[in-house]
């Protein structure tokens, strides 16, 4: 009895390790969704690495285009730069001329029986100091276009007023008016001329003619230099 008893204990031992157990079969489809999700994760986490390295990529060709943009810009402006102080350079050097003068005298001059120099002694800017107020002469210290302006003035009754422009004793040109007039007469004119180093530029009172002028200045001798040439 106690015999059959423990082969029976025996079989059902048997029969229990050759089959799975429930428990075992029912965690198995489990375990390999589990094994499916971290697959999947996986993958998606390599296409989103594969996206930021792609991202980065192209984020380093554009720092690299920015680069190269910045320095072709530090490149403009080192030339603009120097462009500029070459400009410095050459308006510091360039010689600066310009003045301006009144008649200086309280009343009338002329007529005379010849044409005589008019000293503009009331001197208004001499920048360069080469216009001679004593002798009313102009020299160019310098080859260049000189821009020259005059203006006379005339108040005798019966009386002309005039003057010429002369460079290196040629007339260039004239002003005047002419008889018959009691009150203020005015003339101006203008020259722009090219003249070299010691060309002499000066205003001449014509034959027979007036000029007048007082304490407002009325008759005036100017000229600059325009540019070197």
């Amino acid at each position: 009895m106690k015999v059959s008893i423990a082969l029976l204990m025996l079989c059902c031992l048997s029969l229990t390790d050759g089959q799975p157990d429930v428990r075992e079969e029912n965690n198995l489809p489990n375990i390999w969704t589990e094994v499916r999700y971290v697959r999947d994760t996986m993958v998606e986490l390599k296409v989103k690495l594969d996206m930021v390295m792609n991202d980065n990529s192209k984020m380093a060709e554009q720092i690299l285009e920015l680069k190269k943009e910045n320095a072709g810009l530090n490149e403009q402006m080192k030339g603009s730069l120097t462009q500029l102080q070459a400009l410095q350079r050459e308006h510091a050097e360039q010689p600066k001329v310009a003045f301006s003068a009144d008649l200086g005298i309280r009343g009338k001059l002329g007529p005379q029986a010849t044409e005589i120099t008019l000293a503009f002694s009331n001197v208004f800017t001499n920048i360069g100091n080469n216009y001679n107020s004593t002798t009313g002469l102009f020299t160019a210290p310098v080859k260049g276009v000189y821009y020259f302006r005059f203006t006379i003035c005339g108040l005798q009754i019966n009386q002309s007023t005039g003057a010429f422009l002369y460079k290196n004793g040629q007339k260039i040109m004239a002003v005047g008016q002419w008889l018959f007039h009691d009150q203020h007469r005015y003339a101006s004119n203008g020259a722009v001329l090219q003249m070299e180093v010691g060309d002499v530029v000066c205003m001449k009172l014509l034959p027979r003619y007036t000029i007048y002028d007082s304490q407002d200045n009325l008759s005036t001798f100017s000229g600059f230099l325009i540019y070197p040439l």
